[in-house]
């Protein structure tokens, strides 16, 4: 009997000594799991939107080869290559987009510190603004309204070449876009200049004989953007493979607050400046459809669903990926949170709550449910006829960017923000 209750006041002095915490600061353990999860949410979300822009090329592929020869198929090529457009590549590459702010390898600049990172060091160049720039000025790739002479494709004198293409691309101007997504939205869609409708440029656009002009550089053009996008993501996607030498082993070796501090600019950044000031607000002020994200296929609001849920991605340590089954689900930013503050993790995951219903408003239903993808208020039109569920966006955006920064001091980071 002595040596039960011997051992149940060990048992009982273990437990309460478990469940003293440990000072955060002192938790590098816990640290070091959430930053390891995090780099394995960013190699599947970048393989993800590589394997939907493989997709979108082979269908591409397919598109121009059939426009060629004026092929049966070619219009429903064309539809196909728009839906592989919009759901394959975008849907992915939206959520990935949190892995900006930080010069990581998506965003990457050399910076003048007297210090040699991994990036600096083998040369690497940022290819974010080749990849997902944005507004863009039609003219400057092919026919307007305005003029039918208009842009690249419609300049014969310019060799057509993945070089040549990069190379133009915010050469006069930053709305002087000449690769990445939204070029080939442009070439997929056209102008759009409707509420009613997206863009409605006709298939025949690329097929000899057909629409418009220069239709054999209109496909040529199209063909290299989607080779340029493979290219450009395959680089970025190189940088989070695992066991290589890399920017992955540069980042899970660096002291943990700032990789954290790193991860929260980003967060806040996405939340804040970019979704809900650059993406949503500039257009619903202005109230101009050409301010909005993917103007030409109306798409705008997968963008800030899926830019949204890239925020989310990481506070809760989760991604589930778009083109293939597979997951990754670890310790995420909430895990710390709610070892230091757990009614403030419990705020941020309500806000997450509210933002997610305020998107979904726009989205059709079936049975009660949001269908994900399957627009029914597009954004031209919601920023006058919807103000008020459009303003509910931005305010939970502004509520989670605030909640973010109170979790980023309660952690003790110090942002540059």
């Amino acid at each position: 009997m002595k040596n039960t209750l011997i051992s149940l006041l060990i048992a009982t002095a273990s437990a309460s000594a478990l469940a003293v915490k440990v000072p955060f600061k002192n938790n590098d353990l816990m640290k070091k799991e959430v930053i390891g999860n995090y780099a394995n949410m960013a190699l599947l979300n970048y393989q993800d939107s590589l394997s939907g822009a493989l997709d979108l090329q082979l269908q591409i592929r397919k598109f121009t080869k059939s426009a060629a020869s004026n092929a049966q198929d070619a219009m429903k090529q064309f539809e196909m290559t728009k839906d592989a457009w919009a759901k394959n590549a975008r849907m992915p590459y939206g959520q990935s987009e949190i892995f900006r702010f930080y010069n990581g390898p998506i965003d990457f600049e050399p910076v003048d510190d007297g210090v040699i990172t991994h990036l600096e060091a083998i040369g690497f160049e940022g290819v974010e603004g080749l990849l997902n720039a944005w507004p863009l000025d039609e003219f400057y790739i092919d026919y307007v309204k305005e003029d039918a002479d208009a842009g690249l494709i419609n300049d014969r004198s310019i060799k057509l070449t993945a070089d040549v293409i990069t190379s133009m691309n915010e050469r006069e101007g930053e709305k002087n876009i000449s690769t990445g997504y939204h070029a080939i939205e442009f070439l997929l869609w056209g102008q759009d200049r409707s509420l009613e409708t997206a863009g409605t440029r006709p298939y025949t656009d690329f097929v000899n004989g057909g629409t418009a002009k220069n239709q054999d550089r209109r496909r040529e053009y199209l063909s290299l953007l989607a080779d340029v996008l493979v290219d450009h993501l395959r680089s970025v996607t190189s940088q989070w493979d695992v066991k290589a030498d890399n920017y992955r082993k540069e980042f899970l070796n660096r002291n943990t607050d700032n990789v954290l501090a790193d991860i929260f600019t980003s967060m806040i950044s996405m939340a804040g400046d970019e979704l809900k000031s650059e993406r949503i607000e500039n257009a619903f002020l202005l109230e101009d459809q050409e301010e909005e994200h993917s103007c030409f296929s109306d798409m705008t609001i997968n963008d800030i669903y899926t830019n949204a849920l890239g925020v989310k991605n990481i506070y809760l340590g989760e991604y589930k990926a778009f083109n293939f089954d597979l997951s990754v689900e670890g310790k995420g930013i909430d895990t710390l949170v709610a070892y230091t503050n757990p009614e403030l993790d419990k705020k941020i995951k309500a806000e997450f709550k509210t933002l997610f219903t305020a998107i979904n408003f726009f989205y059709a239903k079936e049975n009660g449910k949001a269908v994900i993808g399957n627009i029914a208020i597009p954004f031209d039109r919601a920023i006058t006829e919807n103000k008020d569920e459009v303003q509910a966006i931005i305010d939970s955006l502004g509520n989670l960017d605030e909640l973010l920064r109170e979790a980023a001091v309660e952690l003790g980071l110090e942002l540059d923000l």
